[in-house]
């Protein structure tokens, strides 16, 4: 598991995983208990609506091939994402957009995962953990991140200081 979150390859079965040993812990509001000083914390409203959100990620996980579960860039970059997450949502009773939100939620949880586990000394390569945050489906075919930021230091006018600061 912590090769896969050094090379940011973790995937849907390990979201699965993670997902039912936080499960077998009991319900979040006794995980949360047990957390020192969420005792007084709790909001239980909030808390069945993240148990809720467990259950949907789960149905839209096991409407996924077994391929689309081991390859989360079918679903976050190819051509066909769109029509494969069409394909899961309808498969979990879902709306299409439940199933972008899904798919957004679990980028940006592979890159947290990706960014602590280098903060933490793991290894790897920091720049990757940025890269290609927007979906393909989503309108975005994500960018160079490196592209970006030169363009936006080009786009700087040079000379002496930066802006309209103090002294002028």
């Amino acid at each position: 598991m912590q090769e896969k979150m050094v090379k940011a390859e973790f995937d849907f079965d390990d979201f699965m995983t993670q997902s039912k040993m936080v499960a077998s812990m009991g319900s979040m509001a006794g995980v949360a208990k047990m957390l020192p000083g969420m005792g007084n914390m709790i909001d239980n409203s909030q808390l069945s609506q993240v148990e809720k959100r467990i259950k949907r990620s789960e149905a839209m996980i096991c409407s996924m091939t077994k391929k689309e579960r081991a390859n989360p860039e079918l679903l976050l970059k190819d051509r066909s994402a769109r029509s494969r997450l069409t394909r899961i949502t309808k498969g979990s009773g879902m709306a299409f957009e439940e199933g972008v939100a899904f798919m957004s939620e679990f980028q940006k949880m592979r890159t947290m995962i990706s960014r602590m586990s280098k903060q933490a000394g793991m290894g790897g390569n920091p720049d990757d953990a940025d890269a290609d945050l927007e979906p393909a489906y989503a309108g975005g075919g994500g960018g160079n991140r490196n592209a970006r930021r030169a363009a936006k230091k080009k786009g700087k006018k040079g000379g002496k200081g930066g802006g309209m600061g103090f002294g002028r």
